[in-house]
């Protein structure tokens, strides 16, 4: 699973790092203990071209009648997401991207829970593959969002047995093709794409996250 995550960039390294064309997030700042709920950028595609804006943290499938979900919608599982009722919409239409620094994962050992920064060794960022759904009740719109999960590879599985998807750049724009109907077939795709960006990303643990900060992705120790 992935709940909690660090975004470090400034608002015009994000519009860069993505070749963003349209900017919908202009008070975002830079954050190291994201939690789910809040606001998130979210990165999409559109006839008009690449789009950054807030997204819920939390996805809430447009039939709801509340936003608020009985169940955690945070992450969702690439096994089932095409075959879920409060995801296969997403993934059929609303793929995106979130982008992250580094994501926490808590290892428990000895009823001792440890959190751990896992990161790309080479300073980059990751892109987390991600649905989104537009959520609207009256006068109220909220576009809200998930991070799709899977098995943790080995190299990261004794800290946690789950991890996100996180994608290459040469999958960015596969992701985000609106024109592409997603499936079953399209998320094992997106697994399969993820192996070489964890295999290329450490892990260390730190300590325990309070507050919001820059020292929380400093090594424990």
């Amino acid at each position: 699973m992935c709940g909690r995550f660090a975004l470090d960039q400034e608002l015009d390294d994000l519009i860069s790092s993505f070749v963003i064309q349209h900017n919908r997030f202009p008070d975002w700042a830079p954050r190291w203990n994201i939690a789910p709920t809040t606001m998130v950028p979210l990165i999409i595609d559109s006839s008009d071209g690449r789009s950054l804006g807030p997204a819920r943290w939390s996805l809430t499938p447009s039939w709801s009648d509340t936003l608020e979900t009985p169940y955690p919608t945070f992450n969702a599982r690439s096994e089932t997401a095409a075959s879920k009722p409060t995801f296969r919409g997403a993934v059929a239409r609303h793929r995106g991207l979130i982008p992250a620094t580094a994501y926490y994962e808590w290892h428990t050992e000895d009823g001792v829970n440890t959190p751990h920064v896992i990161r790309p060794t080479d300073g980059s960022l990751f892109a987390f593959a991600g649905l989104y759904s537009i959520w609207t009740k009256g006068d109220a719109t909220v576009v809200t969002a998930t991070i799709l999960t899977r098995d943790a590879p080995e190299s990261l599985a004794r800290i946690h047995p789950r991890s996100p998807v996180p994608l290459p750049q040469d999958a960015w724009e596969w992701w985000l093709d609106s024109g592409q109907t997603g499936d079953e077939t399209m998320l094992h795709s997106a697994v399969e794409a993820s192996e070489t960006v964890l295999a290329a990303s450490e892990a260390y643990p730190v300590a325990p996250l309070r507050g919001d900060g820059p020292e929380l992705l400093k090594p424990l120790g």
